[in-house]
């Protein structure tokens, strides 16, 4: 395999700075603290006990292939699931190149190796930020290029990097508004950060002139548009839908509406809202899919309180004779939209700042928002222009769009050709950013 692009190994420009050395001996103060959290809740309820000692920087990965290597980092599902495309285009375009991937969570180490078994090399979990973990995994790595994903920008990583001439690029870039505000009043502070990324490619304009302000070099900044936009375009086989159906209860000719990523504050109103859709559609269903599943219990328990009989995927149970589908595992999500007939996007309803409502105009779906879609204004922005979203101001409001959704079709096909118009004008990204990374750092 040609080398990767050699660079000289200057000193990292993070050292010249107070706060740099400031950070570290924070966490060297925060070590026995993470150290005796994670034992705790090993011992207790068994979470992070197969990655504590990758955590705490005490174990460091083993490798199958030879470097240099290109070391992707994902900080858990959601970012995983976002960059498969870019994985499997940088291999397609060199399949001489051995990449490796990290993740910082559990869930997210599990779908990497789910997701991207037959591509990548090997998997590992993260340390914490620790300055000696750092540089001794980038030695142990031995990266020709480091990609990161989304977010997970940590001053000892980069230093470790920078220290060893190792470039690093940050692909699916995007800064929300809050974000921004606060990041730019620490800008004095972490532009040596941004200015240390070799490339970033970022979702929008809007977050081009974001990273600008923060200190990266214009001619390094790229909108090419968003990784998730091909990452959800994987229609799943018609036959695992159908495993789907008969495990979940959910028969094609019952109507269903579906709650996604749902926050506290808006399953009252869902329920709400159900119990007057039920009226005229008796055997209607509302799938509830909690952002946080831990949360489970307690939504059970609001369902009955409205009167609604509950079944929770958790547990094995069925749709079946049911009003509400509790929707409480991990990595379905997705899967269950294509059951649906129309979609509401949760962190939309309180000021979240809601999630991504790709996935549900990816199934073709009708799709809803509430009035606090601002993590995404540029694709809200998008998708109504496009007409395969609405936004609406208020629960009655929503319940008005549903009702008027779920009784005509003439609605819900207009909705869905524009959704297959939107998304043909906006894939395939992840392709072009494989060839850039591909001519920058490892041209012949």
């Amino acid at each position: 395999m040609p080398p990767a692009v050699s660079l000289p190994s200057p000193e990292s420009p993070l050292r010249k700075h107070f706060w740099y050395y400031a950070y570290n001996f924070c966490w060297i103060l925060c070590w026995p603290l993470l150290a005796l959290y994670y034992n705790l809740r090993a011992r207790t309820d068994g979470k992070y006990r197969a990655i504590l000692r990758f955590r705490l920087g005490l174990d460091t990965p083993t490798f199958s292939s030879t470097p240099p290597r290109v070391w992707f980092h994902a900080l858990s599902v959601g970012e995983t699931l976002s960059v498969v495309p870019l994985v499997e285009a940088l291999q397609e375009e060199r399949p001489d190149l051995h990449i490796v991937f990290s993740t910082a969570t559990e869930t997210g180490l599990k779908m990497a190796r789910t997701r991207l078994g037959s591509t990548v090399e090997d998997f590992f979990t993260l340390p914490h930020d620790f300055p000696w973990s750092m540089r001794t995994l980038v030695d142990r790595v031995q990266p020709g290029l480091f990609v990161l994903v989304e977010t997970d920008l940590w001053p000892n990583c980069v230093d470790a990097l920078k220290h060893r001439g190792v470039p690093a690029v940050l692909v699916n870039g995007r800064i929300s508004p809050g974000s921004f505000a606060r990041l730019r009043r620490l800008s004095p502070v972490l532009s040596p950060l941004y200015q240390s990324l070799d490339m970033v490619f970022v979702q929008s304009s809007q977050d081009r002139e974001r990273y600008r302000a923060l200190g990266v070099c214009q001619e390094c900044i790229q909108a090419l548009g968003n990784l998730k936009f091909d990452s959800i375009l994987k229609n799943p086989p018609a036959s695992e839908l159908s495993r789907l159906r008969e495990s979940s209860g959910i028969s094609g000719d019952r109507l269903v509406w579906i709650g996604g990523s749902t926050h506290e504050g808006e399953e009252e109103a869902l329920l709400e809202i159900h119990t007057h859709l039920r009226e005229r559609h008796r055997d209607l269903l509302l799938v509830l899919a909690p952002r946080r599943i831990e949360r489970a219990s307690q939504l059970v328990e609001l369902c009955r309180k409205h009167g609604c009989s509950v079944g929770r995927r958790s547990l094995g149970e069925t749709a079946r004779e049911k009003s509400v589908y509790l929707l409480d595992t991990l990595g379905e999500l997705s899967l269950f939209y294509h059951l649906a007939d129309a979609a509401v996007i949760g962190g939309s309803l309180v000021p979240f700042g809601g999630h991504n409502p790709l996935e549900a105009v990816a199934c073709l779906k009708p799709t809803f928002w509430g009035p606090h879609l601002f993590n995404f204004r540029e694709i809200e922005s998008s998708l109504l222009q496009a007409g395969c979203g609405r936004k609406v101001d208020t629960p009655s409001g929503l319940q008005t769009a549903l009702a008027a959704c779920l009784e005509n079709e003439a609605i819900q096909a207009k909705m869905k050709a524009s959704a297959q118009r939107f998304l043909s004008t906006h894939t395939g990204c992840s392709r072009q950013i494989a060839r850039l990374l591909v001519e920058r750092f490892f041209s012949a």
